[in-house]
């Protein structure tokens, strides 16, 4: 008899099935190389985890569906007051050319271990099962790995990337307001940035974005946990609740525009 399936097996089974059909293949993956359908931009089959380049026209960063209109409001049934544009978004919705993480640092700590990992995707042509000329998007993985000093700001072109480029900020933090903050505790923010030059060509556009975005920093040393700056109401029972699920859960980094998840090793 096989074993049985534990529920965090299913769980991750579950977030690996969404993170392949809503973002796309991971570093290190088998489908790296992956080649998708030429009728379909990448953009369309993969609807989050890339960046836009930060000067792209109108057209290219945001989403186009939203300013078609999906359906017709009936003319009897539903509220009076009811009409297709009041159910339209109230606002636009833009794609980010950037992702960020903010870690703490102690104040030994010299320098970081940087890594950005993303995919491009270009037309190629190919052939299909038949012999038939066919139009395809091959993935390219790209990668850059950064030893990096700490200094107040600092920004980084990514080799062989095309246009991607890091920006980095340290701050010092007022540890004395904080509990628990070891002195001489510093914030550092790094952010990955399409600074590409848009494709001219709108069926092309996707040329120029960076697919499966993604940035691992490590360091020699354990980064300093955050902890709550919330401290629970005297009287909030599930306040209370929450801090004692979470005493021993501290957040060691903080995502933008992204999530973020950390792993300890070593002692």
């Amino acid at each position: 008899m096989p074993h049985p399936t534990i529920s965090a097996k299913v769980r991750a089974d579950l977030a690996h099935a969404l993170n392949m059909d809503l973002i796309g293949p991971p570093a290190d993956h088998e489908l790296a190389e992956e080649r998708i359908p030429g009728w379909v931009r990448p953009s369309n089959w993969y609807l989050t985890g890339f960046l836009v380049p930060a000067d792209a026209p109108p057209e290219q960063n945001a989403d186009a569906d939203e300013e078609e209109e999906l359906d017709e409001t009936p003319s009897t049934g539903g509220l009076a007051e009811e009409s297709a544009e009041e159910r339209r978004p109230a606002r636009r919705g833009f794609f980010p050319s950037s992702i960020g993480i903010s870690v703490l640092v102690a104040r030994d700590v010299e320098t970081l271990e940087v890594t950005a990992r993303w995919g491009d995707y270009a037309p190629v042509e190919s052939e299909d099962e038949e012999g038939k000329a066919a139009s395809t998007w091959q993935r390219t993985p790209g990668a850059f790995d950064l030893q990096m000093p700490l200094r107040a700001e600092q920004s980084h072109d990514v080799p062989d990337s095309g246009g991607l480029r890091l920006h980095v900020r340290e701050r010092a933090i007022d540890t004395a307001k904080l509990l628990d903050m070891p002195p001489g505790t510093r914030a550092v923010s790094i952010f990955l940035v399409n600074q590409r030059e848009p494709a001219v060509e709108h069926r092309l556009a996707d040329t120029s974005y960076a697919f499966q975005a993604e940035l691992e920093v490590r360091s020699e040393q354990p980064f300093v946990p955050r902890q709550n700056p919330r401290q629970p109401r005297e009287n909030d029972w599930d306040d209370h609740v929450g801090d004692l699920h979470y005493a021993d859960t501290p957040e060691y980094a903080t995502g933008h525009g992204v999530s973020a998840d950390w792993e300890l090793s070593g002692d």
